[in-house]
């Protein structure tokens, strides 16, 4: 029995990524927290916090699931909760990803569009605690993914039988759990997408209207152009915010589009029919989804010209502490830190 293109695509590709993802994730966490972005701290815990729970995505997915699902059976080496207890850990991630992007939107929003209530939200001390409540909630709504995965006797193509942790078969027999996986849905997918699309749009048309009506006020009283420090703010804050936006469209947005199709779908789809385009456009999801963890990383470096100071200045001085003689270093003119403080 040949193995289906899609599960051997799987099979090479989560361990490129825990190569090559978690290093990405933790130097984005430390550019991010070490570095001089000329960011506010309540930006910097956003992104931090997003970068957390990114990293702690692909570890669950590569490392703790697929690549046991893969290459080991999974009742050798964990007891048989641990399969449920890392889809908690998984899901716990996905919502908190979610939830996050959709409270730093929602942050930006108020601080651009709201004079008042940015006094008392937009403060650090208030966003740490956003943040916890996100990870705090998201930890307790995905508590029931505990019960919905089990392992699953399956059969390799050499005809190995193998334990691998999978959603429950007869997730439909039982009440709660088919009724929650039906209300993540609407967690995961419509309400974060109404509320992202409501508050970017609002933010950026309210920074239109306010940049014009700068614009005709200065142009007019000094009769040309002149360069504004606050529209350059602004303009700082949506391209900022463009970019988180995006790439999280961009890695999650096929994913809960695929994940609606699901629901409609009837007769509903056989989860292990690797063969069925539904199930293979949701593989590739998935992969896509774990990609993020190392593609953010690349965005920043791309479209934020500090980040991408700060990750060249941080690699010249691994490289000078790691490949360089100690003695050369301690004689340089200049001295060299790893990250800017």
């Amino acid at each position: 029995m040949e193995e289906p293109w899609i599960r051997t695509l799987q099979r090479l590709f989560y361990p490129i990524m825990s190569v090559f993802g978690l290093p990405a994730s933790i130097v984005t966490m430390v550019v991010l927290w070490k570095g001089n972005l000329d960011m506010s701290k309540s930006i910097i815990y956003y992104l931090v916090s997003l970068a957390v729970a990114n990293f702690l995505l692909i570890l669950v997915v590569t490392v703790f699931r697929d690549i046991f699902y893969f290459y080991v059976d999974i009742t050798l080496w964990w007891p048989e909760p641990s399969c449920g207890f890392s889809n908690w850990i998984y899901f716990t991630c996905v919502y908190s990803l979610t939830w996050l992007t959709v409270a730093f939107t929602f942050d930006r929003y108020v601080i651009v569009c709201c004079m008042k209530l940015k006094l008392k939200y937009c403060k650090p001390s208030v966003t740490r605690w956003v943040i916890i409540s996100v990870y705090v909630g998201a930890f307790v709504v995905a508590m029931p993914t505990f019960w919905m995965y089990v392992p699953v006797r399956t059969t390799q193509p050499d005809g190995t039988i193998f334990h691998i942790c999978s959603l429950h078969r007869n997730l439909s027999m039982i009440p709660f759990l088919s009724t929650y996986d039906h209300i993540q849905t609407t967690v995961w997918i419509v309400f974060p997408l109404v509320s992202l699309v409501l508050t970017n749009g609002l933010t950026v048309w309210h920074i239109t209207v306010t940049t014009k009506r700068r614009q005709g006020l200065k142009g007019g009283s000094e009769g040309k152009d002149v360069i504004d420090p606050e529209i350059a703010r602004r303009k700082k804050s949506v391209n900022l915010l463009a970019i988180i936006s995006i790439s999280f469209l961009v890695h999650w947005l096929p994913k809960m589009i695929i994940k609606v199709l699901e629901r409609f779908t009837y007769p509903p789809v056989n989860r292990y029919d690797f063969y069925h385009p539904i199930n293979v456009v949701r593989m590739l999801c998935n992969m896509l989804i774990v990609l993020s963890s190392f593609s953010n990383m690349c965005i920043y470096s791309l479209t934020v010209t500090k980040f991408r100071e700060e990750l060249v200045r941080g690699a010249k001085s691994t490289y000078l502490l790691v490949c360089r003689n100690p003695d050369v270093v301690a004689l340089s003119s200049k001295p060299t830190k790893i990250f800017t403080i």
